[in-house]
């Protein structure tokens, strides 16, 4: 299934561009995240955890409306693919067909290079999914932009072993003002519909979790198993708001799932984060699909702050999956266009039914030194 989408894909591309008689362009890409993590939590001396989070290789080809981007990416000792995209540009709109995250929640659509913090916060991290093998249409104007999709439950990795037999629908609209100083304001939110998995041996069962602000310890903070899972409904508000030196974002989000014996289970969470520069000026958004970047200028100089809060805690349903709230803070420096550095010190709250990993407060740092091309 992967390989024949893939070279269905490129016969397609090619094809077009060579009948037309006109250049087919292409631009090769790669990109590299080294993590280093510093904590005393669980030890008795400070404890050093390191990893190549991210290395990933890939192109982008363009011929008049037609564009495909490929990554195969490695990390966490697993060869992937990531994106595959066939996208189709007309008017105000794209078509998008392949391997991607669907429109559902903007920090999970950022790029992890452009990303604030290592990762996403730990809500975006629990009430998202991996990506999805299926098609988007996103439509793009000055004050609006709404997108509408629909998908397999699983991405192109995982079809054909294991894979959970449901489909996913999701949509997102946002309206946005935009001044001429580079301000802006961005608010929205996304719906998202997963029907129930069918074909399976068992009554099917799903999970919901994090990994707080890291993924290098040897446990997750959180983890909820939804047993006699049904269909799942959830929802997601976001606010971005934007100035030449200043940006402030938030999403919030509530998930139900739906069960074929007991309760519905209802977790939920968010998080607001900002960023200040103190070098460089103002910050990049891709007004085709909503999504805020990193600083605009090659060389800049940015503090973050981020809260999140996330509940996986439901006692209706008798699902008790853990509740934290962390505090994070941190100074990114954008060397050029290529390279980067990030570095933070985060402090987790951490509330009842917690992995057992975690039996208290947990304090580290973080260090990410990042190239993109």
């Amino acid at each position: 299934m992967k390989k024949t989408f893939v070279w269905a894909a490129l016969w397609l591309l090619c094809a077009t561009g060579a009948r037309a008689g006109e250049p087919l362009k292409i631009q090769f890409r790669s990109r590299a995240l080294l993590d280093a993590t510093v904590s005393g939590y669980g030890k008795d001396d400070v404890q050093g955890y390191y990893r190549l989070e991210d290395f990933r290789v890939g192109f982008k080809a363009t011929y008049k409306q037609y564009e495909m981007k490929a990554d195969i990416g490695l990390g966490g000792n697993k060869l992937a693919i990531k994106d595959l995209l066939l996208n189709y540009h007309f008017g105000h709109g794209v078509l998008s067909f392949g391997n991607a995250y669907d429109p559902y929640s903007m920090d999970m659509l950022i790029s992890t290079a452009d990303l604030r913090f290592h990762q996403s916060a730990g809500s975006v991290l629990a009430f998202t999914d991996s990506r999805k093998l299926g098609v988007t249409y996103h439509h793009s104007l000055p004050a609006w932009y709404w997108a509408a999709g629909l998908y397999t439950h699983n991405d192109i990795n995982k079809i054909g072993e294991g894979q959970v037999n449901a489909m996913v629908s999701t949509a997102r609209g946002v309206w946005r003002r935009q001044w001429e100083d580079g301000s802006l304001l961005h608010a929205g939110g996304a719906f998202s519909f997963r029907t129930k998995p069918v074909n399976t041996d068992t009554p099917p069962e799903g999970n919901v979790g994090n990994d707080g602000i890291t993924s290098m310890l040897p446990a997750p903070l959180m983890e909820a198993t939804v047993d006699h899972l049904g269909t799942e409904l959830k929802g997601v508000f976001e606010l971005l708001y934007m100035r030449p030196r200043f940006m402030v974002q938030g999403e919030y989000f509530l998930n139900r799932f739906n069960r074929t014996r007991g309760e519905a289970y209802r977790p939920q969470g968010g998080y607001v984060q900002a960023g200040i520069l103190l070098v460089g000026r103002g910050f990049e958004y891709d007004a085709l699909y909503g999504i805020p970047g990193r600083p605009s200028t090659s060389r800049a100089v940015e503090l973050v702050a981020r809260f999140n809060y996330t509940d996986l805690n439901d006692a209706r349903a008798g699902i008790m999956g853990g509740r934290e709230s962390d505090l994070s803070v941190g100074v990114n420096f954008y060397l050029n266009e290529y390279l980067g550095m990030k570095l933070n010190a985060g402090y987790v709250f951490v509330g009842d039914h917690c992995q057992s990993f975690y039996t208290e407060n947990l304090l580290l740092g973080q260090l990410r030194l990042q190239y993109i091309f």
